[in-house]
């Protein structure tokens, strides 16, 4: 009897530490829910999508926010885990003209969308940065320049 109760309690303490394990990184106390408006040269960016790539000691996923009227939210998981990120920005806007592109496999004509703001802002080279810290309000706005 006495080694099933060991047993037993090995396993709840192989649950807790699993339960534990799997909280990790997630909730309020170890990321944050970033929101904030996107412009380019001060006008409201209409669609993309703003990225989160952790750089520097920081380890973690990619944190990805779609670009909506001008606005954007990290809520997934508890939002940003903390730690330092450099942020990529994919502004893009529909030039009201249409275009033959694809639709799955299909040729259709589609809306053309072009970029905004230098291309650097979209990739691994984007000069804005964030650091997201237990004391971090959660806002972070971003105004590209115009091409």
């Amino acid at each position: 009897m006495y080694g099933h109760q060991r047993v037993l309690a090995g396993s709840s303490l192989l649950g807790l530490v699993l339960c534990l394990a799997a909280t990790a990184g997630c909730g309020s106390q170890h990321a944050k829910v970033v929101s904030g408006a996107v412009t380019c040269g001060s006008q409201p960016v209409n669609m993309g999508q703003v990225r989160f790539v952790p750089i520097e000691e920081t380890k973690g996923p990619v944190c990805l926010a779609t670009i909506a009227d001008g606005k954007y939210r990290v809520d997934t998981r508890g939002g940003v885990p903390l730690g330092t990120y450099r942020v990529e920005v994919m502004a893009e806007k529909k030039t009201g003209r249409k275009v033959q592109g694809r639709v799955g496999l299909e040729t259709a004509m589609i809306d053309e969308v072009v970029r905004l703001g230098p291309a650097v802002y979209a990739g691994s080279r984007s000069p804005l940065k964030l650091e997201v810290t237990p004391d971090f309000e959660g806002i972070f706005d971003i105004n590209l320049p115009s091409q």
